[in-house]
């Protein structure tokens, strides 16, 4: 599997996203992203997991 660079720490307006199929992480300031590789919703990991 491929080793993506993280590009946190994103800017305050932006949030870390995570494909869970390839692991590329990426900044955007939308609130959903889908990966341009796997076309797989990626995860927010800016917001913190519930309990």
């Amino acid at each position: 599997m491929p080793t993506w660079s993280d590009p946190a720490p994103c800017d305050d307006d932006e949030q870390l996203f995570e494909c869970p199929d390839c692991g590329k992480r990426l900044c955007s300031e939308r609130s959903t992203v889908t990966c341009g590789r796997c076309e797989t919703e990626m995860q927010n990991l800016s917001v913190p997991r519930p309990e």
